[in-house]
């Protein structure tokens, strides 16, 4: 058996691979100083990577600046501002095209720093003149804004149509549902309150909610297709916005799941599979009591994927034929999550899952169920981002939302339980690991509930390696980073590691057999003490 190195040496288990990069698709770099979680934390946040829904705070009395303040507290990405706002308190000019560039530089960096778009503006009327109009249109473009709102029909249509286009900027008419739209160009619209759907549902631009019950007025956008440069509203009509969202969400994302591809061994070179295979173990630790079953999903939702995903899909498939510990069955389709379908496998592996992935209640209660009455539950890395805004997932697997910092860091891992049967591959040694590795600030990660078995070595380890990838807190104030770790869950069995964003996994002979541990663990095959480390 291949030996891990020891944290002394400094040298790495796996140089066989290139290191990582960014997440296949990686998100724009959030703001300094927004305090909110990514799109896929919150509905009212995910319908707009997921239905093309962009919903905003409407317009308040506030300055702009304490609006996106607001917007940010109340997981808000979009906002509609307006020329009769203050910008604010250090500024109290109207946000318009007379502000000095260095107090429109002060409101570019605010929306740059709090990761807000202010898609919509508010004015009273575009017009009359086209010097007026030009200043007006420059200044929304400056500041990144996609849709002009006139309280009242400009004096002339034909002007506002010809700038629209040339600055690329839409331009939405309030009020009038007379209005005669049909000699101007696409780029014209309207404003309009939520009864004015159907009659619009061409040219609806921008649509304001008021505190209602959303759910008929969202599953006819749906069923209309219609997407709006923005849904605007109110602070406390956000409870029933999530909630009318959920059954849209969830029908759109059983779309997906039945529709994506498993992200299989046809993506990876001779050579990559060469090399896993040479480092998987060719025997299971134990002998399986009954022919198992492992459901592998590798979904995500509103995000790209990590590259690491067809390596890790490709060994797990492989080591469970090769020791004929399970036979894996490699599936997306969230139905295979709903009782009783669940209970045809013995354990569900969430490969790398992130996104808002599991909203439909039917396969939340499934999911919940069968691990509660005896199945198991394993995961890797970007799992923590799956579902973040629902707490139970988050308890099952121990975590939520991890934060890191740039995928490069080495760090020591040491055994925290050397005497569990997961972790005799590393035989007692601690090993140094390249790869992007989360951290856990906030609840519910807790050694009163998990039975950790690797952490960081932090008086080993170089703390400030790399760039911070995601605001907020990443250090701790116990400086405990668990690295992997069991649980039970009602009569289930949890196994999770936040390894696997480098495509190394499976090319490190003791982390291979330390992951067939952990599944035959998941199955049922391989007891282990999961009593809670604290």
């Amino acid at each position: 058996m291949a030996r891990p190195v020891t944290c002394c040496s400094h040298l790495l288990l796996s140089l066989s691979l290139i290191v990582g990069g960014a997440w296949a698709q990686t998100p724009p770099k959030r703001g300094f100083e927004s305090k909110r979680w990514e799109p896929w934390s919150a509905m009212r946040m995910a319908a707009a990577p997921i239905l093309g829904w962009k919903i905003g705070l409407s317009v308040s009395h506030a300055t702009l600046a304490d609006q996106i303040d607001q917007a940010d507290s109340l997981s808000l990405s979009y906002i509609e501002g307006s020329s009769n706002q203050k910008l604010s308190f250090e500024i109290p000019k109207n946000v318009d095209y007379n502000l000095a560039p260095g107090e429109i530089g002060a409101l570019k960096d605010k929306l740059f720093a709090m990761a807000i778009n202010m898609v919509a503006y508010r004015v009273p009327t575009i017009g009359p003149d086209e010097e007026s109009s030009r200043k007006l249109f420059a200044f929304a473009k400056s500041i990144g804004v996609e849709t002009i709102v006139s309280e009242h029909i400009p004096e002339s249509l034909p002007l506002v149509d010809k700038l629209a286009n040339e600055f690329e900027i839409n331009v939405a008419i309030c009020g009038d549902t007379q209005l005669a739209l049909e000699q101007r160009s696409k780029r014209i619209g309207v404003c309009a309150a939520a009864n004015a759907l159907s009659q619009w549902k061409d040219r609806l631009l921008v649509v304001g909610l008021k505190e209602r019950d959303f759910s008929e007025f969202f599953h006819e956008m749906y069923r209309l297709e219609v997407k709006p440069s923005l849904i605007t509203v109110e602070p406390n009509s956000l409870a029933s916005i999530d909630k009318s969202l959920q059954p849209i969400l969830a029908d759109r994302v059983d779309q997906i799941s039945r529709t994506t591809a498993i992200r299989g061994p046809d993506r990876l070179t001779p050579e990559e599979r060469a090399q896993i295979e040479a480092a998987l173990p060719k025997q299971a630790q134990v002998t399986p009591k009954k022919p198992r079953k492992l459901l592998v999903l590798d979904l995500n939702i509103a995000y790209g994927g990590h590259r690491s995903i067809p390596a890790e899909n490709f060994a797990i498939e492989q080591m469970g034929k090769e020791t004929g510990a399970y036979e894996a069955v490699f599936d997306d389709n969230l139905d295979n999550l709903k009782y009783p379908k669940i209970k045809d496998f013995e354990a569900i592996y969430l490969n790398n899952t992130v996104g808002m992935i599991f909203v439909d209640p039917e396969v939340r209660n499934g999911l919940s169920r069968f691990i509660r009455e005896g199945g198991g539950l394993g995961g890797n890395h970007g799992t923590s981002h799956a579902s973040m805004d629902w707490p139970e997932f988050g308890e099952m697997i121990g975590v939520r939302r991890g934060v890191h910092r740039a995928p490069t860091e080495r760090f020591c891992v040491k055994i925290d339980d050397p005497h569990s049967p997961l972790t005799a591959a590393f035989e007692g040694k601690e090993f140094v690991y390249q790869d992007e590795f989360f951290r856990f600030p906030n609840p519910p990660y807790s050694r009163d509930k998990l039975h950790v078995l690797l952490s960081m070595d932090v008086a080993k380890t170089d703390m400030n390696q790399g760039e911070a990838f995601m605001p907020g807190q990443i250090a701790r104030p116990d400086a405990d980073y668990a690295v992997s770790w069991i649980r039970s869950y009602g009569k289930g069995r949890v196994f999770f590691c936040i390894l696997g964003h480098n495509p190394t996994l499976f090319t490190t002979p003791a982390l291979a057999k330390y992951f067939l541990a952990g599944i035959q663990f998941m199955l049922g095959d391989l007891e282990a003490d999961t009593t809670p480390s604290r």
